[in-house]
């Protein structure tokens, strides 16, 4: 598989030192003080990476995708069971059996990506949907031809997960960034990068919150040939969403929440989209593809600094 060797937001600190390694397809990135605790989360985002990843054949999902049923852990289960909860929330915008496309046709992140042909979409879009699957406490059973991809959401999890163990831990300064899925504990910036020139930054987040959740999902992270093709796919169609360059979603917890509604605002209705952030208080700032934008109120104690 390729690795995503680029950050859409960086995080902006100089009271401690960051360290850097690869898991779940991207680059997590952990500042905090005590590099045990950060040993802590680089091992935490290892073993999601062997349970929820699509491109490891032995893992917990993979073996999911091929036998339709399997008892899962406590991990995978509640992710699962988080990603129904968003998909009733984006009224069926966020899917995560959009893994029919995703793996069997674009084959997004293997050497063999494709751009697939309209009959080839229909054929496939029979396979999603997720009253195609079906959680009885740990047991996942998912109809024959269902393939589910964590992909948007399985970074954001990782990160609350994180955040989770230092803060058992008692850490109140950390940044865990995990590509455009970045928390914060403490005072702490965050850079936005610009959509249309990847060295440039179009606005900073600045932070006085105990806890911190912004993420970010664009057209430039992942495509086939050009943009068009980007990998934020509307399980409905099949098709690549066309509306956004950039979507950043910022609020004070859940990065789960966030790294799931940023890819389901990509294909909603922008009047819905907007209407189910706003009765959720979450603030973000929409890039179009025409370069207009879009920016909420912030939360209390947060600030954006658009350039």
């Amino acid at each position: 598989m390729k690795w995503i060797l680029f950050f859409l937001l960086l995080p902006l600190l100089l009271w401690s030192q960051t360290r850097t390694q690869a898991h779940m397809g991207t680059l997590i990135s952990v500042t905090v003080e005590d590099q045990q605790s950060g040993d802590e989360v680089f091992d935490l985002f290892r073993e999601l990476d062997q349970r929820l990843s699509t491109y490891k054949s032995d893992s917990e999902i993979s073996r999911l995708n091929q036998t339709y049923e399997l008892n899962v852990s406590e991990t995978t289960r509640n992710i699962l069971v988080r990603s129904l909860e968003m998909n009733k929330i984006s009224g069926g915008a966020f899917d995560v059996t959009v893994g029919s496309f995703t793996h069997s046709l674009y084959r997004f992140g293997y050497d063999d990506e494709k751009i697939p042909t309209n009959d080839m979409l229909q054929k496939v879009k029979q396979g999603v949907g997720y009253h195609r699957i079906k959680i009885d406490e740990n047991h996942v059973k998912m109809v024959p031809g269902t393939l589910i991809d964590l992909g948007g959401i399985g970074k954001g999890y990782g990160v609350d997960l994180a955040i989770a163990i230092l803060q058992q831990k008692k850490v109140s300064k950390a940044v865990i960034a995990a590509s455009g899925d970045i928390g914060c504990l403490g005072e702490c910036s965050v850079e936005i990068q610009d959509p249309f020139h990847p060295e440039g930054v179009v606005g900073v987040i600045r932070s006085t919150k105990k806890r911190l959740a912004v993420s970010t999902s664009g057209n430039y992270e992942r495509y086939i040939k050009n943009k068009s093709y980007n990998h934020l796919i509307n399980p409905k169609t099949g098709k690549p969403q066309q509306r956004y360059a950039s979507i950043t979603l910022i609020d004070d917890e859940d990065n789960t929440r966030l790294d799931a509604l940023a890819t389901a605002v990509s294909i909603m209705d922008e009047n819905k989209a907007l209407a189910m952030l706003e009765s959720l208080s979450i603030s973000y700032l929409l890039i179009r593809n025409d370069k207009s934008i879009l920016i909420s109120q912030m939360p209390s104690g947060v600030t954006l600094e658009y350039k």
